[in-house]
């Protein structure tokens, strides 16, 4: 069998080929010039995105390994054909956005940003307004490998976990409850917190927006961990200046890098942080697990994990 990783990252390719072994032919090209009898061979390509000129170079491909859990922008209908699958790198990005989203919770409960500037200021004598986490109800929307990292982690903090998924029958680890998407509203008026772990997909778009904070309870705080198309950037920044929506933790923007000049830097109930959620310093080995786990399924005839459905685009 043949593995082609389109990458030019060295930690990558070394935790490849350590978790890979001699299980498989391993194969590394530059995505702008790969190797043509790489292409020609390989059945399973790693990738954080598989150009169309470069999949009609892959007549035995079988297995699209994405690196990233989201995958918006990414598909189109002929990666499809002939039974190739297409699978994400949502395992290897769980946690770290769990333990972000947690940490911007965290960060906004105990004010630590007002912390910072007073210490640089060194001025002790601030006294914001402080939180516990613990008895406070977290609405995650999207109950899926992030969703369910987030709510077992809340968990251990003492709050109470609701979650909303397409298939509210599946297992969902650490949530009380799981609703349906019909019954989004409710997660929104029950929750003192409310988190953004979906996928984006045109039924996602401005996921949350004017209709949300009409009913979102007063002293709520959003995050969004998933895409920033799944707000509506312009009642979303509206509620926040004017504290309809007591604060936010942001990782993504519609618009990224966000520019200087971008209205959200002037929000000061506004954590943001630059895409990072999913990052971590073990990203190339978990990757690596990821596609050696992938290969064994694809030898033994086993179901691939995080196959993504095109016609929900997840």
């Amino acid at each position: 069998m043949h593995v082609l990783c389109l990458s030019t990252s060295t930690k990558l390719r070394e935790a490849l080929t350590e978790a890979l072994g001699e299980s498989v032919v391993l194969h590394f090209s530059d995505p702008k010039a790969p190797d043509e009898k790489a292409l020609a061979e390989s059945e399973l390509v790693v990738a954080a995105k598989l150009e169309p000129e470069l999949l009609a170079r892959l007549p035995k491909l079988k297995v699209v390994q994405i690196t990233s859990a989201g995958v918006d922008g990414k598909l189109y209908p002929e990666m499809f054909a002939n039974g190739v699958q297409v699978v994400t790198g949502s395992d290897v990005h769980a946690s770290a956005c769990a333990e972000h989203v947690l940490a911007m919770m965290l960060a906004v409960a105990r004010q630590i940003p007002a912390s910072t500037l007073a210490q640089k200021e060194k001025h002790w004598g601030i006294s914001p307004p402080l939180f516990q986490l613990e008895g406070k109800t977290v609405g995650i929307v999207g109950a899926g490998q992030i969703g369910q990292g987030i709510a077992t982690r809340c968990k251990a903090f003492g709050m109470n976990t609701i979650g909303l998924r397409r298939n509210p029958e599946l297992p969902a680890e650490g949530f009380d409850v799981v609703l349906p998407h019909l019954q989004y509203h409710e997660l929104v008026l029950r929750s003192n917190m409310i988190v953004l772990a979906l996928p984006l997909t045109p039924s996602t778009r401005w996921f949350f927006g004017e209709d949300e904070i009409e009913i979102v309870q007063r002293g709520t705080y959003l995050f969004n961990i998933g895409r920033g198309g799944l707000l509506d950037e312009k009642y979303v920044w509206k509620a926040l200046k004017n504290k309809w929506l007591a604060g936010a933790g942001l990782d993504v923007f519609e618009d990224e890098p966000l520019p200087p000049n971008s209205p959200w830097w002037e929000l000061d109930n506004v954590l943001i942080t630059p895409h990072t959620g999913g990052q971590t310093d073990t990203v190339a080995e978990r990757l690596a697990a990821l596609v050696a786990e992938q290969v064994r399924r694809m030898q033994a005839g086993e179901p691939l994990k995080n196959i993504v459905n095109p016609e929900l685009g997840y």
